[in-house]
């Protein structure tokens, strides 16, 4: 199995990272509104600590995604993968 740890690497459409889930690993981007979604009343300026406070949540779609399937590389997480219909 594949180690689990991440990096994250902050960029201009959000927070680049990469899940491992058994033998598979994959490239993932949550968008830029999407943890401005998540961000609640932290400051939308600090992408960074959005994603920590909220990386649980965020792996947790990452790897529904990479477990059905998800063609797109990378996998991209945006602000419809935080709403209510779609947990």
């Amino acid at each position: 199995m594949l180690n689990d740890h991440v990096s994250n690497e902050l960029g201009l459409e959000g927070v680049a990272f990469t899940v491992a889930e058994g033998f598979s690993r994959r490239k993932c981007i949550v968008l830029r509104q999407a943890l401005y979604l998540l961000s609640e009343d932290a400051d939308p300026q600090d992408l960074a600590a959005i994603y920590r406070r909220h990386e649980y949540r965020i792996q947790q779609v990452a790897r529904r995604l990479l477990n059905s399937g998800q063609a797109d590389k990378p996998l991209v997480i945006g602000p419809w993968s935080f709403r209510p219909h779609a947990a």
